[in-house]
Formats: C-alpha cells, sequence, structure tokens
C-alpha cells in the first residue's frame, strides 16, 4: 500500500468513490462507488460497496453489502455482510451472519454463527461451531464441525474429518425448539481420517472411519479400519 495516503470516514450518511486510502471507517451509512484499495474497512453501521474491495482488514459489526469480489487479510464479521463476488482471505471469522454468492478461498476459516457459501470452499483449516450451508465442495486439511442447527455442503473432501452435535447440551436443547435437528446433509464425504456423528451422506469413504449416533449412510467404502460401521445400516465395502 502507498504511503501518505488519506482516511476516508462517514459518520453520518455519505458516499466515497473509488480510489486508494489508508483506513476506511463507516459508523453512519455509506454507499462505496468503485474499487477501493485500502489498508483496513471497517463498518459499524451500514454500507454498501458497489464494485470490488482489496485490503488487509476487512472488519464488520455493522451490515455491509458488497457487489464484488473481496482480497483481504483478515475477514471478520461479527454483524452481517452480504458478499456478491468470491471471498479471498488468509484468516476468516465469522461470528455474526455471512452470505457469499460465489466461492472462498482460505487459510483458515472459523464459523461461531451462520454462513451461507454457494460454491466452493477452499481452506487448510475449517472449524464451525454453529450453522452452516455450502453449495459446493467443502475441502479442507482439517474439517472440524460441533454442530448447533442444521448444516449442509455438497460433497466434502479432506485429510482430518470430525463431525459432532454441539456440546452445549442447554444451548442445543434451547436451540432446537426453534431451529430443525441439529445434522450435517451432504453427497460424499471423502478423507484419510473420518468420525462422523449426527449426518446423512450418500457415500462416505476413507482409511479409518468411525461411524458415532443417528448416522443415515447408504454406503461405506473403507480402506484400513472400520468402527460402528453396522449401527447405520450401510453397505460396506473394503477397498484397496
Amino acid at each position: 500500500m502507498e504511503q501518505n495516503l488519506s482516511d476516508a470516514k462517514i459518520s453520518g450518511s455519505g458516499t466515497i468513490g473509488g480510489g486508494k486510502y489508508d483506513n476506511v471507517k463507516i459508523s453512519g451509512s455509506a454507499k462505496i462507488d468503485g474499487n477501493i484499495e485500502c489498508n483496513s474497512y471497517r463498518c459499524s453501521g451500514s454500507s454498501t460497496a458497489n464494485g470490488n474491495i482489496n485490503t488487509k482488514e476487512f472488519k464488520i459489526s455493522g451490515s455491509t453489502k458488497v457487489y464484488g469480489d473481496i482480497s483481504t487479510e483478515d475477514f471478520i464479521i461479527s454483524g452481517s455482510s452480504h458478499v456478491l463476488g468470491n471471498l479471498s482471505a488468509k484468516r476468516t471469522n465469522i461470528s455474526g451472519s455471512t452470505h457469499i454468492d460465489g466461492s472462498v478461498n482460505t487459510d483458515s476459516i472459523e464459523i461461531s454463527g451462520s454462513s451461507s457459501i454457494d460454491q466452493d470452499c477452499e481452506a487448510e483449516h475449517f472449524h464451525a461451531r454453529g450453522s452452516f450451508k455450502i453449495g459446493g465442495l467443502l475441502n479442507a486439511g482439517d474439517v472440524d464441525i460441533e454442530m448447533y442447527g442444521r448444516c449442509s455442503a455438497k460433497d466434502i473432501g479432506g485429510e482430518n474429518i470430525k463431525v459432532k452435535l454441539g456440546s452445549g447440551h442447554f444451548i442445543h436443547e434451547l436451540m432446537n425448539l426453534f431451529f430443525s435437528q441439529s445434522k450435517l446433509m451432504v453427497s460424499i464425504i471423502e478423507g484419510d481420517n473420518i468420525y462422523l456423528e449426527h449426518t446423512s451422506a450418500k457415500i462416505v469413504r476413507g482409511n479409518n472411519i468411525t461411524i458415532g449416533p443417528d448416522c443415515d449412510i447408504e454406503t461405506i467404502e473403507y480402506r484400513n479400519e472400520l468402527n460402528g460401521g453396522n449401527n447405520c445400516k450401510a453397505t460396506l465395502k473394503k477397498i484397496d
């Protein structure tokens, strides 16, 4: 980023033109016209961006809608955001609500709120402690899902995959009064080491597989070890 750039601040209602800035800070209501590049983009109010955002930090505690792509080091959402393009980030942390129409490519993603990704999600580490919906492939080295509400993906691939029910029993029971029973809905799960609870899948394929309670799986294909496979009445196949 160039030095001696000016800040853009909106505390009431206003418009920020496209261009390069140091810090963009919105505590009121703002409209962004065009692509912007900045060191940080922070919104505790409401903002609409009609272009792409390239920044080191994208932090939303209010409400933001972006009609283009976001490229950032840190994508932090404690409010609500809607990205109509793609997200590229090093670190993604969602404790609020986020809807991404495109794909997500990130080193690590932490979800403790609610997320919807219409296309693929690619990460080294995927940790979810809430609910999510992924329209395409979830592909990560480590997939760690603790469900509080419904979760779904078209397919899941990874090295180590763990899916279990949320451990806060009181919170889980309270949420089930308002939401459908927590379960992961997916077509194919493929990985090296897989542990599943409360999962519905057509095919689960891996080296070492453990099937926990409340799983509905049509076919299990395993290479080395299978534990609990008979609990879900699946067709079992030992593969080379």
